[in-house]
């Protein structure tokens, strides 16, 4: 397959082949690479529609409430669902803390205006107070989320992915 093997072993400026799988991954100080996120956020759901959870995750920013947020999608279901967390700020700089049932709707009504399909479209949501910073590891730096410290986090027994029917392996 010389194509995708050429896709895949890329030759860089400094003369160097690597290896592109599409995941991110960082270098221990030992020397151990460890994968910590995919490059692609693309999930394909239950009927085959992909989803583009960083697509999601944007225009989610823009309903009130919503500071920070990770949308999880799973290939067994039919719909993503999404965890707000509480802003470095706190909940008084989006206007206090949003109310879930209220959140829900408002999600709903605000993503089909931007252009939305159903599916892209948050089935669930769970409101959290953790704050998530870069020290707490659930963000890099530049506040993007991990979405896999995040997942670990929110995916133990009785957590909230838990309570929305999203439990991970």
């Amino acid at each position: 397959m010389p194509k995708e093997t050429k896709e895949a072993f890329v030759l860089h400026d400094d003369g160097k082949i690597w290896f592109h799988t599409g995941d991110i991954g960082v270098m221990d100080p030992d020397g151990v690479l460890r994968i910590v996120d995919r490059k692609k956020d693309l999930i394909k759901l239950q009927g085959g529609e992909y989803v583009s959870l960083g697509k999601v995750e944007a225009n989610l920013k823009q309903v009130a409430g919503i500071g920070a947020c990770c949308v999880f999608a799973q290939s067994d279901k039919q719909r993503c669902v999404v965890i707000v967390s509480q802003p470095e700020k706190g909940w008084g700089s989006v206007g206090g803390r949003p109310d879930e049932p209220a959140l829900q709707s408002e999600i709903a009504a605000r993503m089909k205006d931007v252009g939305l399909q159903t599916f892209e479209i948050p089935a669930k949501v769970k409101v959290t107070d953790d704050i998530w910073t870069p020290e707490t590891g659930l963000v890099t730096a530049s506040l993007k989320v991990q979405r896999n410290p995040l997942r670990l986090h929110y995916n133990e027994p009785a957590g909230l992915l838990e309570q929305m029917d999203y439990k991970f392996p």
